[in-house]
Order: structure tokens, then sequence, then C-alpha cells
């Protein structure tokens, strides 16, 4: 197997056996951008549920949960790649989490009448779930917003 390495001076992309700048085209190694090596650009969406999460229990973390209703918003909207644990907002344990999917989300007309924001668009998707999972959870004070440093560009 080849030992990868890249050898040189990466303040200068055309050093012998550099390959920042030739073969990857951009001297990344001097760039102020956040990388994804995935090959496809990266977003990623924090999401309050605005609910104490430990109030979900195994049902709403299950396939007919809360939680699973707003993964699968999401997914017809983009390709999730990751997703976090659900993790306190300081007052109560288990109401966020985080959410990268692929692509980079600017300001479009998502819902087909006016200009906003991928994660406005997303977060009244989420609002209007006002009975859903097992336990008929209301998520219509639910938050997203994007996480800083994103996106990240596919390298």
């Amino acid at each position: 197997m080849a030992d990868l390495r890249i050898a040189g001076n990466y303040s200068d992309s055309d050093a012998a056996g550099s390959n920042v700048g030739g073969a990857l085209g951009a001297n990344y190694g001097n760039a102020d951008v956040a990388l994804a090596t995935t090959g496809k650009t990266l977003a990623a969406f924090d999401i309050d549920f605005a609910v104490n999460g430990t109030d979900f229990g195994d049902t709403e973390m299950g396939p007919t949960g809360a939680v699973k209703e707003v993964v699968n918003t999401i997914k017809t909207m983009a390709n999730i790649v990751g997703m976090s644990e659900t993790r306190t907002d300081g007052a109560n344990d288990g109401q966020i989490i985080t959410v990268l999917i692929e692509g980079d989300f600017g300001t479009d007309g998502y819902d087909g009448t006016n200009q906003e924001t991928f994660a406005a668009h997303l977060e009244d998707l989420i609002q209007a779930k006002t009975s859903v999972g097992v336990g008929s959870v209301n998520l219509s004070s639910a938050t997203v917003t994007a996480v800083a440093g994103f996106p990240l560009t596919a390298l």
C-alpha cells in the first residue's frame, strides 16, 4: 500500500512535491475555508425542540416518535449524513440535536412563496408539527439555526 503524504511548503503551492496547489487546484494550506472530505458540501443545523427531551423517553426516539418525524421531514429535502444525540440547551436535557446534511443551502424560495433561509423554512415545517409522535408532542415552538462555521466546502 502506498504511503500517502503531502510534502513541501504549504505556503508555496508550487513547491516540489507539494500537490496542494497543483493536484487539488487550490492552496488549502492558506485558505480560510472550512472543508469537507466527503466530496460534498455539508451544512449543519441545530434543532431545538423547545420541549424537554427527557419527556420523550424511548417512545419519542423510536420509529414513530417525534424525533423520527423531524428526521423524516429533513430527509424529504436533503440527504442526512450525520446527526448528534439529543443534548441539553442548558435548562432542559435532551432538547437539541445537530443535523449534518449534504449541500449548501442559501436563501431561496423553498416554500414557493417567499425568499427565506433554509433554516427558516425547516423551522416552519417543524413548527407545523403540533401533534406528532407517540405521546403527541407539540413542536410549535421549535427553532432551527444554522451552525456557525458551515457550510463545509467539498474538498
